[in-house]
């Protein structure tokens, strides 16, 4: 925890709003470490303290930390929101949390229906799930698990192929690819088709089979429980499914869960009930008999305020005019096959009946009057074979079973609704024809300021008012973070007997500022009573940070090294032949050591002969024919260079510069790659890259391909400026989805920028006039791209 306290500290983050503020931060751990991380973060952060959210092994303790940052959210970020202030004064009631809005009507829901209820809240860049068994409630938050900022995440989480098996046949995989892409980099838009809402409902049952299977995780362990006390425990217990905490007290079965309650975008606004239903039910998998259920306007996060005040006008309302039935699921689990009846339904409204065997599903889209009877080995809850269900509401009779160990075939459960044959679920639909247009255009001329920075504190090199080009290194981290060392001298007398203040303040050896070397001895007292003196030698080598009050002494690494390799004569030292210093050797090759670490031994008439390392590195070769070793310290110094040219116009000491400079920007929609500079170089064909374009920054308006980006490689361009790839062709040159849109970091030899997206689409023309003119000028880009929380877009600098 101090060291995570360090490197903030080290790191130095700005408020996003002023600067003149500290930026808020709140500490919910180890009460121990309350004063360490006060201390340490003070100076750079408004510190609150809570309790602690993880007290014991047993207990998760969130409500103070939970309260806090919401208090700090309303304060710092709420606040300055547009309109905020003013709707202060319309309302009497406190402002909260739409998620503690959905929590307190569905509590209340889940009260006076005695139901066991699951809730969905899909939005455009998490997915929250609320869950009240039992009377327990839990809610998790998917994070970037999204219809719009985060569905390409969905994507990269849950895998193109969990998508595509929803999708007909007729949708290609590159397309699918490229709409998702182009879906996150332009996450307002809205789909003009159905087969472009398809393609998001179907994301969307991924999105859902993921945030479902998180929320499983985290709040559901399975009960190891025996067959007997499972029977004892459970009523209705069913022996074809896992059995779950609820509580350490409570068990449960999925088959428990009575209602399924959809809400956010893509459920609401769906077109028909039944594309709700296919939704809910691919993505939660229900068993047993389950309700669906749609928030048709959300508006719970509305009605859990009002419940604080009126909760008897807030539940009607919430059951009246926001909860639309859609349907029933009934899914049986057991020992079902492909050749063997599963169940049998009757239609007591027509008189009809039919035998469903595994894999069988069967949609009756007006209801009925159905009685259920459950064969052999097949369950819904308990013992009971009979089930009657009456309601003018859809029915999915769904025999595709849930768990491959209770079938015995597993492509069973490999089958979609949408490939199920039922009409409703089975749409045709055509060809995908995408309506997302690329963002405009934007060139914008005159005077730059930029911001350059180092991860962390270091050494800055330039000066205001220098004159600097952009492959001008400015500054560096030479070294690593410093490591911290805590010696705690309550060790010493035993934590049964701890020091008081005095023992400590007369002991102390050493003073904040101190270097201490290895061995050195930094604590010494004779506490009262005991009669043995207690000396502390310092395990490590550090500078002495800070030393606390209750008998903590913090070191931080001193960073002193010259990264030369460092030769020691261990046969001398040791009076030994050369060939002979193996057996005395305490490390071998590849082994990191401290400054003054033993390194070799012998021991003759009594005496030890000892050799210690002269400086902290790596154990780079022993040598026995020669009798040496040489230790040498790594150093892969971080450089921080200007990227444009320009004129430095403020230092912030050890930390960045502003740089002021004049030229063109022009703005991509998505980069990969960091940055770099080069000379502009206009290919007018795919085909032309070339040994030519080595060092240069290439530039071309047409779509670009896997086969172009292994070339630019070879080649060793510096940048690529493109209109367009397919997603496809960009995953299979560098191997990873790109799940969250905060690109910039990748490491591939060159920066890349596109700026229309992903497909097949041509430059621009505003674009493509400007750059066939600036051939052959410097220009610097970068691929840094963020999407959400402060949208920030790849650019292009030239230098005028």
């Amino acid at each position: 925890v101090v060291r995570l306290a360090e490197l903030l500290t080290l790191a130095n983050p700005e408020p996003k709003f002023r600067q003149s503020e500290k930026i808020p931060l709140v500490f919910c751990g180890n009460e121990d470490a309350r004063i360490l991380i006060t201390r340490t973060l003070a100076d750079n952060f408004d510190i609150w303290i809570v309790d602690n959210v993880r007290p014991d092994t047993e207990t998760t303790n969130t409500g103070p930390a939970k309260e806090k940052i919401h208090e700090l959210f309303m304060e710092n970020v709420m606040e300055r929101a547009p309109g905020y202030a003013g709707l202060k004064k319309w309302v009497s009631a406190d402002i909260i949390p739409t998620p503690a809005g959905v929590e307190k009507i569905l509590r209340l829901y889940a009260e006076n229906s005695k139901e066991n209820i699951l809730m969905v809240d899909m939005g455009g860049a998490t997915t929250d799930i609320f869950s009240n068994i039992s009377g327990d409630y839990h809610r998790t938050v998917a994070a970037n698990i999204g219809m719009s900022y985060s569905v390409s995440n969905i994507m990269a989480r849950a895998g193109i192929e969990r998508i595509m098996r929803h999708l007909p046949e007729v949708f290609d995989e590159v397309e699918v690819r490229d709409y998702i892409g182009n879906k996150t980099l332009n996450p307002t838009y809205v789909p003009d088709s159905d087969e472009e809402r398809r393609i998001e409902q179907a994301a969307a049952i991924a999105g859902l089979e993921v945030a479902w299977e998180q929320h499983r995780e985290m709040n559901f362990k399975i009960a190891r429980l025996g067959w007997l006390d499972k029977r004892k425990k459970i009523q209705d217990y069913n022996k074809f499914e896992d059995t779950f905490y609820a509580t350490s007290e409570k068990y449960f079965q999925l088959s428990d869960v009575d209602v399924v309650i959809g809400a956010g975008g893509v459920l609401s606004h769906a077109e028909t009930a039944d594309e709700v239903f296919w939704m809910l039910t691919e993505g939660f998998k229900p068993r047993g008999i389950t309700k669906l259920t749609l928030d048709k306007s959300f508006k719970s996060p509305h009605l859990g305020v009002l419940a604080t005040v009126n909760p008897d006008a807030a539940l009607e309302l919430f059951t009246a005019e926001c909860l639309v039935e859609i349907g029933w699921v009934v899914a049986p689990t057991g020992r079902m096959s492909a050749d063997k009846p599963a169940l049998e339904v009757t239609d007591g409204d027509t008189g009809k009946s039919r035998t469903m065997v595994g894999g069988d599903m069967l949609y009756l889209g007006k209801g009925g009057e159905l009685k259920i009877t459950l064969r052999d080995k097949v369950c819904i809850k308990g013992d009971q074979k009979e089930y009657t269900l009456k309601t003018k509401l859809p029915v999915l009779l769904d025999c595709r079973g849930r768990q491959e160990k209770t079938i015995k075939r597993a492509e069973m459960l490999d089958n979609p609704l949408s490939k199920s044959g039922i009409d409703e679920f089975s749409p045709k639909l055509g060809k995908l024809v995408s309506g997302i247009k690329a963002s405009r255009p934007e060139i914008v001329k005159g005077d730059f300021d930029i911001e350059r920075r180092l991860p962390y504190e270091g050494q800055i090199f330039a000066t205001r008012r220098q004159n600097v080009k952009p492959d001008d290194v400015i500054g560096e981290n030479r070294f690593a973070p410093p490591r911290l060392y805590i010696l705690d001298l309550n060790r010493i007398a035993g934590y049964s007997r701890p020091l008081n203040e005095e023992e400590i303040k007369e002991g102390l050896l050493v003073a904040e500022g101190d270097n201490v070397s290895l061995g050195q001895g930094v604590f010494k007292v004779k506490p009262e009573g005991l009669g043995i003196p207690y000396r502390y030698d310092s395990p490590v080598r550090g500078r002495v940070s800070r030393i606390e009050p209750q008998g903590l002494i913090i070191l931080r690494e001193i960073q002193d090294y010259d990264g030369r390799p460092h030769t020691v004569n261990i046969a001398k030292q040791l009076d030994v032949k050369p060939n002979r210093i193996g057996p005395y050797m305490k490390v071998k090759e590849g082994d990191f050591v401290d400054k003054d670490r033993l390194i070799a031994q012998r021991m003759e008439s009594g005496a030890p002969h000892l050799v210690k390392t002269p400086t902290t590195g790596t154990v780079k070769e022993i040598d026995t024919e020669k009798g040496f070793v040489t230790v040498q310290y790594d150093i892969n110094p971080i450089p921080l260079k200007a990227f444009v040219g320009g004129e430095v116009v403020e230092v912030k000491p050890n930390h960045g510069v502003r740089i002021k400079g004049n030229g063109t920007t022009l703005y991509g929609i998505i980069g990969f790659g960091g940055e770099d500079w080069g000379r502009i170089a206009v290919l007018t064909d795919v085909r032309d890259m070339d040994s030519a374009m080595s060092g240069k920054i290439a530039v071309i308006d047409k779509a670009i391909d896997e086969e172009f980006l292994r070339k630019a490689t070879e080649v060793k361009v510096r940048g690529i400026i493109a209109p367009s790839i397919h997603n496809a062709d960009w995953v299979g040159y560098y191997g990873k989805e790109i799940g969250v849109a905060l690109t910039g970091d990748e490491e591939i030899p060159f920066t890349l920028v596109l700026t229309e997206g992903f497909g097949n689409s041509p430059m621009n023309e505003v674009y493509r006039n400007y750059l066939m003119k600036v051939h052959g000028k410097h220009a610097s880009i970068s691929g840094r791209t963020q999407i959400r929380a402060g949208v920030s877009r790849p650019r292009i600098i030239v230098n005028d």
